[in-house]
């Protein structure tokens, strides 16, 4: 479970800013050595700054860039701290009207310091890394209520982590509950 209990961002005429800390809490079953986990069993605090730049009237064109490190902690019942990452996430997405945006978007997830432990087992000096390119589509159907977007997303460069390629259909309907609109 992600918690973002501060955030802070601003708006320019066209560049939007935003900067956060969170963290992950190790919600989910986890008992070490377990093959059935459900939860990763330690905690991880994140600093993350986005940034996205508008070069086009009407911020039809977006430029994304985000930044996130990631500081782990100790694994529950275990001598075993994880490595420290750093993630770089990009994207371009282009509305061709008020309902229909196109879109790529990428990220590179990079392990950048030791596992520490008295129960490592491994090389700690092999860290993992992963990058991620995406493709996708959004309509909306009922402006500014309904959204539908399909995305393929297939991952490469990936070292002791999952890969993986996978399609994604969200559907996200907007109330206006708090407006009345």
């Amino acid at each position: 479970m992600l918690v973002i209990p501060v955030g802070l961002s601003w708006e320019l005429e066209r560049t939007d800013l935003s900067f956060f800390y969170g963290f992950v809490a190790p919600t989910g079953t986890y008992e070490t050595g377990s093959d059935a986990n459900l939860g990763l069993g330690f905690w991880t605090r994140q600093f993350q700054g986005f940034g996205y730049l508008y070069p086009a009237e009407g911020k039809s064109t977006a430029i994304m860039l985000g930044l996130t490190y990631e500081l782990n902690s100790k694994i529950k019942d275990a001598d075993l701290t994880p490595g420290n990452r750093f993630s770089l996430e990009w994207g371009i997405s282009q509305y061709f009207s008020d309902q229909f945006e196109v879109g790529v978007q990428g990220g590179h997830n990079w392990q950048i310091s030791d596992d520490t432990g008295g129960d490592l087992y491994w090389d700690p000096s092999f860290h993992d890394r992963k990058s991620t390119v995406a493709f996708s589509a959004n309509y909306w159907p009922w402006k500014e209520h309904l959204s539908l977007t399909l995305k393929y997303a297939f991952d490469f460069g990936v070292r002791q982590r999952f890969k993986n390629s996978t399609w994604m259909l969200n559907f996200v309907f907007v109330p206006n509950v708090l407006t009345g609109g």
